[in-house]
This record gives structure tokens, C-alpha cells and sequence, in this order.
């Protein structure tokens, strides 16, 4: 593809979307629902269009109808600002449906974030780090560019407290740059503070969201991951992607060449040794568990946990 011509995501052709005055972005609202933790019932996703009524305060963002304390709300809706028809090099300012299969099993699983210090890699719009917050101890939400982190940390301002659970806000975003050899870049007010980069060294989980399409920076991926997953205690990654096919001459085939090198790079990493004695270990997690956002989750769409163990010292 050439590096000016445009994509679309498939989710932002089925969402109806408020165009803000002032600015270049517009703003989707995303309906979910909340099951207890670990249930199979199947949900049936409520269309946009059923609840929309399209009023904006002045920063363009949806107004929404807030619950009293105590009332049980069966359903939930989130804001997002983001862009439509970017350049490949702005792909994470879209929204994409690897982003909303991620939400939807951090909600499937939401006991095991209890406690727990959640980061998530590549954020983009930060939906999944939005979802993550209603339920970890701490969200940090990373990726490069100062417009990009400044999108995501409007998302996370804007939905925090959706659920009216939060005392305080429990999340903070900074820039991780996966081609850099170190940990620290240099992004204005998004410049990783020694908080930030305790907190990737001490976290549990981190998540990402459709980050595999280019394979330089899928290569930058795992470098990044072996790095902050390479200490004790163990830790899990869960990465959702979809495999995307094209025709290639070179093949004389359709293939998914991004998803296939993503799997190059994981057979790499699970045979990686370490001076920390760390074991890297991947399972795929059948994507059968219960939909709580409205998007089209296709047989191509992928879910993998990559962990960690340690021998016993």
C-alpha cells in the first residue's frame, strides 16, 4: 500500500458518528452490558441507533444520561473519540475490532484484574485501558506520539467513571516507544515519570489491541514485551488481532503475511531463554466467550495469552 493512501476500520462503517466542530476527530458512542464475572450467557448487543439522540456539550463529546447511586443499569455506553480514513502511520487514532474483542474478554474475566496493575501496549483510542479501569487497582496507557496519548487520555477523562464506581481516578497515560533501547522517551507532557516506569516493571497484565499489521514494529513488539516481562513475579499478556488477508503475487495466493510473521516472532519468543531463568509459555483462548459491545467478531479475529513462568528459587 502506498505510505499517503488511506484505510478505514470495519467498525467505524457500522457506527453512526458526530462530527465535532473544531476539530479533526469524531466522537462514537459504544453500548455494553455487564454480566458477574465468568458467566456464559449470551448477550444480545443493542443497535446505536436504538439509543441515539446525538447531543453534544461544547467539546463535541456525547451527553449522556447518567443513573441515580444504587439504580441498576442493565446497560452502559462509552464515548470515543477518534478518527476516521487515516494514513497507516495513524491507524491508532481509529478505532478497530481487535480493540472491542479485548474489551469485551477484560470484562469476561474482570476478577482477574482485581488488584491488580494493568498496562496497555499500543492504546490508540485507549477502549480497552477504559474498560481495564473499571476494574484493576491501576491503568497505565501507553503509546507513541503526543497527539495520539492526548486522544487516548480525552477517551479516559471522558468515560473513567461511567459505571459511577471510581472514587478517584486510577489511570494515568505516558509514551512507551517499542523501537527505542530503553524504557524512557521524551514526550512533552507524556514523558514516563519513575512512577510509570515502576509500574511497568511491577505489573501483572498487560493488554494490546490490533497492534499487529507492520512487521518492523511487530518485531519492536516482542522486543518490548521480553524486556517488561523478562523479571519475576510472572505476567500475562493478552493480545487480540484479526488475521487479514490480501493476494500476493509472490504467493500467487490470498495470505494473512502480518498474522503469519506475528506467529514467526512467537515461536521466537517461547523458545527465548533468559539470565532470570524466565520460561515464556502462549495459549489461544477460543473466542467464544459472551459479547458486550455491538461489532462484527469474525472467525478471523485471534485472542492470545502470553505468560510467564519462573523456576522456583
Amino acid at each position: 500500500m502506498e505510505a499517503d493512501e488511506k484505510v478505514l476500520s470495519d467498525v467505524h462503517l457500522a457506527s453512526e458518528n458526530v462530527y465535532v466542530e473544531g476539530h479533526d476527530y469524531a466522537v462514537s458512542r459504544f453500548w455494553f452490558t455487564l454480566l458477574p464475572n465468568g458467566s456464559d450467557d449470551t448477550i444480545d448487543t443493542r443497535s446505536e441507533e436504538t439509543h441515539r439522540d446525538g447531543e453534544t456539550d461544547p467539546d463535541g463529546d456525547l451527553v449522556l444520561t447518567r443513573r441515580a447511586d444504587g439504580q441498576q443499569e442493565e446497560w452502559n455506553v462509552l464515548t470515543i473519540a477518534h478518527f476516521l480514513a487515516t494514513e497507516l502511520k495513524d491507524v491508532g487514532k481509529q478505532l478497530w475490532c481487535g480493540s472491542l474483542l479485548l474489551a469485551d474478554y477484560l470484562i469476561h474475566i474482570q476478577g482477574e484484574l482485581n488488584n491488580k496493575t494493568v498496562v496497555e501496549l499500543g492504546a490508540g483510542t485507549a477502549l480497552a485501558s477504559i474498560v481495564a479501569s473499571f476494574f484493576a487497582k491501576s491503568v497505565l496507557c501507553t503509546d507513541i506520539g503526543e497527539d495520539v496519548l492526548r486522544l487516548a487520555e480525552h477517551n479516559l477523562d471522558q468515560n473513567w467513571n461511567c459505571l459511577l464506581l471510581l472514587k478517584e481516578k486510577n489511570y494515568c497515560v505516558c509514551e512507551l516507544d517499542w523501537t527505542s533501547s530503553g524504557l524512557v522517551a521524551d514526550c512533552g507532557k507524556y514523558t514516563q515519570r519513575k512512577e510509570d516506569i515502576d509500574q511497568i516493571k511491577d505489573a501483572q497484565i498487560f493488554i494490546a489491541g490490533d497492534v499487529i499489521y507492520d512487521d518492523k514494529l511487530t518485531s519492536a513488539f516482542f522486543n518490548t514485551i521480553y524486556s517488561i516481562m523478562l523479571n519475576p513475579p510472572s505476567k500475562s499478556l493478552y493480545i487480540s488481532l484479526e488475521k487479514r488477508y490480501i493476494f500476493t503475487l509472490e504467493d500467487r495466493d490470498v495470505v494473512a503475511p502480518a498474522y503469519d510473521y506475528f506467529r514467526e516472532c512467537l515461536e521466537a519468543l517461547i523458545k527465548s531463554t533468559s539470565d532470570t531463568g524466565a520460561q515464556f509459555h502462549h495459549q489461544e483462548i477460543p473466542v467464544t466467550f459472551p459479547q458486550f459491545f455491538t461489532y462484527n467478531r469474525t472467525k478471523e479475529m485471534i485472542l492470545c495469552k502470553i505468560y510467564t513462568t519462573f523456576p522456583d528459587r
